[in-house]
């Protein structure tokens, strides 16, 4: 006999017999809780041999207090018999009945219940979120779109400041955080937040857009970010600009990442996914201002292995090709170096294509920034620079 045969025969009587055990304990909490009914006849016969009792065991004449109960007997014998739940008794079997049914009520029939006061709750609160936001911000053009969610340019009312507004789908926010008084959050938005505390706090301009709200809606996530403007990722900024950029450009951008990252790993974030896309660049008079973006797949490092690769699979570092495994500071390393290759060479990065040697680092760079590059894009970790070392390189005197 199949297998699936010999399951579904096996659940099927048991199903039954759970259901006629179920029904035999609520008739049996019934029963018990009214207990046997008297009939008419036996109430009388009670009362009469009550009367019998009391005139058996007089003596002589009766006090008046004995007059009195007898006369109590008579009349209660002349009436009709009393109903076998006096008022008070029945008040009290009808608050245990309906205890009793709230006993033998399915547990799922309860939870659902609760449940549904708990999600009209939380309705209400996401609704009044979303009359917040649409209240404090407004929404404009699309600046990108991705896997994870897309982007939209727009501007707070009240001073008319540029914002990004990230939307995430609901399902798309799959790791949480607890914070310090036990809130849960997106960890996207918990790790802004402690790259928001470090402003003012650390050395240096902090080199990643400020988060200014969140809204956890029912299908959705939103995070408004502060906009420089005028700004464009380094992607769109390469294009502008025939491909690449020279030497000194290329310093300016790489020196203020490299201090951004250390930034991050001081406060143990770990962004995971630094390229042309996830940095932004600000024009201004006072020259090129980069800023990492994007933290969506951040997460906290405490020095930890990791063994599931999130990023874009195209700029893997050679340790997660052959021992699937990395660490979050050889690896930020290796990052900074493909966004320093596609930054000073017309061409994509491509690990694969660079470890078969299809890919390789101009000879024709200055003798610092070829050493530099070359250093960063090691294929074994251990032989990369620490992210303090990078940033003493010769090459940023």
């Amino acid at each position: 006999m199949p297998r699936c045969a010999e399951s579904i025969g096996d659940r099927t009587p048991k199903r039954r017999r759970r259901a006629k055990k179920e029904t035999r304990r609520k008739w049996t909490r019934v029963s018990k809780m009214f207990g046997p009914s008297k009939s008419h006849q036996d109430q009388t016969r009670i009362v009469r041999r009550l009367r019998r009792k009391i005139t058996e065991e007089g003596e002589g004449s009766p006090t008046p207090a004995e007059n009195k109960n007898k006369g109590l007997l008579q009349q209660d014998a002349t009436k009709e018999p009393p109903s076998s739940v006096d008022v008070s008794t029945g008040d009290l079997r009808k608050r245990n009945l309906k205890k009793e049914d709230e006993d033998i009520e399915e547990p799922q029939f309860r939870n659902r219940r609760k449940n549904t006061r708990k999600k009209t709750k939380k309705t209400k609160e996401m609704d009044s979120q979303r009359a917040e936001f649409q209240e404090k911000y407004t929404e404009l053009h699309l600046l990108g779109k991705g896997g994870y969610g897309s982007v939209f340019a727009g501007h707070r009312e009240v001073d008319k400041l540029p914002v990004a507004i990230k939307h995430i789908p609901t399902e798309k926010v799959d790791r949480k955080h607890n914070d310090e008084n036990g809130r849960e959050m997106a960890l996207e938005v918990a790790i802004m937040l402690k790259l928001k505390n470090l402003t003012g706090s650390s050395s240096g301009q902090l080199a990643t857009v400020s988060l200014l709200d969140w809204y956890e809606l029912e299908e959705e996530l939103l995070i408004v970010m502060e906009r420089p403007t005028p700004s464009q990722d380094l992607n769109d900024y390469l294009d502008e600009n025939g491909g690449c950029l020279n030497e000194e450009d290329a310093k300016v951008i790489l020196k203020q990442l490299v201090e951004a990252a250390i930034q991050l790993q001081d406060a143990n974030i770990f962004h995971r996914d630094i390229k042309l896309e996830n940095v932004l660049i600000e024009r201004s008079s006072e020259g090129l201002q980069a800023y990492l973006i994007d933290f969506g797949l951040s997460l906290f490092d405490h020095g930890r292995k990791f063994t599931i690769f999130q990023g874009t699979h195209a700029l893997q570092s050679p340790e997660y090709r052959t021992q699937k495994k990395y660490f979050a500071g050889p690896t930020t390393v290796w990052q900074l170096g493909v966004v320093l290759f596609e930054i000073l060479h017309d061409t994509n990065f491509d690990t694969n294509k660079f470890l078969k040697k299809k890919l390789k680092i101009s000879k024709r760079l200055p003798k610092n920034c070829h050493d530099i590059l070359t250093r960063c894009l090691k294929t074994h970790p251990e032989e990369r620079p620490t992210l303090e070392e990078l940033l003493n390189h010769a090459w940023f005197s």
